[in-house]
């Protein structure tokens, strides 16, 4: 192969992994989250899905008495 094969070998290569980068970094920003968290905050977010009846079920009036709240972190 000439230089001038190998050349447009490696930038069309490049060019390649240049758009598949682009592609990922846009699929990555593009998802919505519920609840963005600000980088480095610590905390992350999640959406359970549970059945409205079997929670309402769960917590009785005595489970909601003896409820705890979260240990929640605090800053010194």
């Amino acid at each position: 192969m000439k230089r001038s094969g190998v050349r447009a070998l490696v930038l069309t290569a490049g060019l390649a992994a240049l758009v598949a980068t682009v592609v990922v970094i846009r699929q990555d920003t593009s998802e919505d989250p519920a609840s963005p968290a600000e980088s480095g905050s610590g905390t992350s977010s999640f959406e359970v899905q549970q059945n409205q009846r079997e929670v309402e079920r769960y917590w009785t009036e005595r489970r909601m008495a003896e409820a705890e709240p979260a240990p929640m972190p605090h800053e010194e």
